[in-house]
């Protein structure tokens, strides 16, 4: 705080507001620059009520391509998972030979958040056009 005498002898407090103001603008900047890459890496994730609303004559005779992530792994369809690389090579394989290339996904409550959105786009980037969450029974 700057304190400086007045033409009257009492001490004037005043606040530095510059630093603020120059901190407030350099975060502005940043927010700025950044927004548009959060924007571009959005994954949009559909309900699994919208798959279950399809009547009998339009369900597909594929079957669906279930993905469990759990503290051990990743299970593919009940076939687990050795590493990623093989869970790639497993769904690009599988999504290349089916119309409808939604996968359900779900996970344990205690697999990291990161491991989580680390499969997620893992599953993106392999060519899953919809991504249905199921909610794991307790």
């Amino acid at each position: 705080m700057d304190v400086r005498d007045t033409d009257e002898g009492a001490p004037l407090n005043e606040v530095n507001v510059i630093p603020l103001a120059d901190l407030s603008l350099v975060l502005l900047i940043i927010l700025m620059v950044i927004s548009p890459m959060i924007m571009q890496s959005m994954i949009k994730v559909t309900s699994s009520r919208a798959t279950a609303a399809k009547s009998a004559a339009e369900v597909d005779k594929e079957p669906p391509l279930i993905l469990a992530l759990n503290k051990n792994g990743v299970v593919l369809n009940s076939v687990a998972m050795h590493d990623d690389v093989h869970l790639a090579a497993r769904l690009s394989q599988a999504l290349s030979n089916r119309t409808d290339k939604t996968v359900m996904f779900t996970a344990d409550h205690d697999v990291p958040h990161g491991r989580f959105v680390h499969v997620l786009d893992l599953v993106k980037q392999q060519g899953a056009e919809k991504i249905a969450l199921l909610k794991k029974a307790k």
